[in-house]
């Protein structure tokens, strides 16, 4: 009876104390209230939601150290919390279960007349918030996780972006390179079957150009046989030039068609028998050569002597009321380059991108075959060599390559 009689002294004894620090709400607040005696450090008041909070009675409480309220594995402990007042996160107190429980604390210091210094304390739950805080941070991690791994997805999907869009690039490239290698195919057999059918006429022309010559000289007395032999010598050398175009037409077809065989050659031989020629046709132009032979490469022969006539060709006809046209070679490393400078029209900037095109006109009119461009440098090609267009502020410069026999260095010589 004496125990019970104490018990019940400590419970009025406490619900006074709490009276007297909280007020009427002690008892209706929705915190743990309790008050520490701080000479003895001990709890000497508790109201019911500080019993809830802690699952313990008051009876069970009152009395006890306050460090007993506190979990062990808080390192500030009780003791020292109730001496400063103030307002603590995260302060762990010991359920009847032995779990912790975390609250928010707020510490006041009160005076009692008869006890002393007090402690007052009021402990709100957070282990709700701090759940939520916990379920808040991971999802926070995860999408953080998440945004990284799109940017990541996003980095790749523009990355193969890209790589499709070159690819796609290339593939138009190629697609057109096949349509123009097609295209230049067809136009090759067209003209190599035109040739053929032109080979009869020309013959015939031929022939009966021979049996009128041959009856000029016997039946037409001597001053009209000067007059009609003008207009033979003409139609002649006119079908003289039917006769090279025709089997200039079919020896390309047959170059591009087959491996033409390299031979070792002197490029300045070559240079001055395809400027002989074209002698007839040079008129008010001037031939500077900076070159002397021997220059000694390694080229199929016929296939240079087309490329050389086309690009000479091209340039002659550039300059139909004269000019300079200057021809040189020099070395680049096992290549030599034979470089043609003519004075006249240059090509137009709209045609220059077009000269690998069969028919495009190298000049834009007035002559110069694009279908012999073209070609000529298919053939440089061919052998290993190359047929460049090099623009000009005044005329055209076309540089063909060549591979060198040997790794001497060339001997020039300016001569016009």
């Amino acid at each position: 009876m004496s125990t019970m009689a104490s018990n019940d002294h400590l419970a009025d004894r406490g619900r006074a104390l709490a009276a007297f620090v909280f007020g009427v709400l002690s008892e209706s607040v929705s915190d743990g209230a309790f008050v520490v005696l701080r000479s003895g450090r001990t709890v000497v008041s508790v109201n019911q939601r500080g019993e809830d909070l802690l699952g313990r009675r008051a009876d069970d409480l009152l009395g006890r150290p306050v460090d007993e309220l506190f979990a062990e594995g808080d390192l500030r402990g009780g003791a020292a919390i109730v001496d400063h007042p103030g307002r603590y996160e995260d302060i762990a107190l010991v359920q009847v279960d032995g779990y912790p429980l975390y609250v928010e604390l707020t510490v006041a210091h009160v005076e009692h007349p008869q006890l002393g210094p007090l402690a007052a304390c009021l402990a709100r739950d957070t282990t709700e918030r701090r759940a939520l805080e916990r379920d808040l941070l991971a999802k926070h991690t995860a999408l953080f996780a998440a945004h990284a791994e799109l940017e990541r997805l996003v980095t790749e999907l523009r990355a193969t972006q890209a790589a499709l869009e070159e690819r796609n690039r290339e593939i138009a490239v190629l697609a057109g390179q096949v349509a123009r290698v097609g295209w230049r195919a067809a136009i090759g057999e067209l003209a190599a079957g035109i040739a053929h059918h032109l080979n009869n006429p020309v013959a015939a022309l031929t022939s009966t150009l021979r049996t009128l010559s041959i009856r000029l000289e016997r039946d037409l007395d001597p001053e009209r046989r000067i007059g009609t032999e003008q207009l033979l010598q003409r139609a002649r050398a006119a079908a003289g030039r039917i006769e090279e175009h025709v089997a200039a037409v079919v020896r390309l077809h047959r170059a591009g068609a087959q491996d033409a065989t390299a031979r070792r050659l002197d490029l300045a031989h070559e240079i001055d028998n395809a400027l002989t020629l074209f002698t007839g046709r040079l008129g008010a132009i001037v031939v500077r050569r900076t070159y002397r032979g021997p220059i000694d490469a390694l080229v199929p022969q016929d296939p240079l002597h087309h490329v050389l006539g086309n690009v000479i060709d091209n340039a002659i006809t550039a300059m139909p009321g004269g000019g300079e046209l200057n021809i040189a070679v020099e070395r680049r490393g096992d290549r030599w380059v034979m470089a043609v400078e003519d004075s006249g029209r240059g090509v137009p900037a709209e045609l220059a991108a077009m000269l690998e095109d069969p028919i495009a006109a190298a000049r834009g009119g007035g002559g110069g075959g694009g279908l012999g461009l073209a070609t000529a440098q298919r053939l440089a090609r061919l052998w290993g060599g190359d047929l460049v267009h090099r623009p000009r502020d005044v005329g055209t410069r076309f540089e063909i390559e060549v591979p060198a026999t040997d790794p001497a260095g060339l001997r020039l010589q300016e001569c016009s």
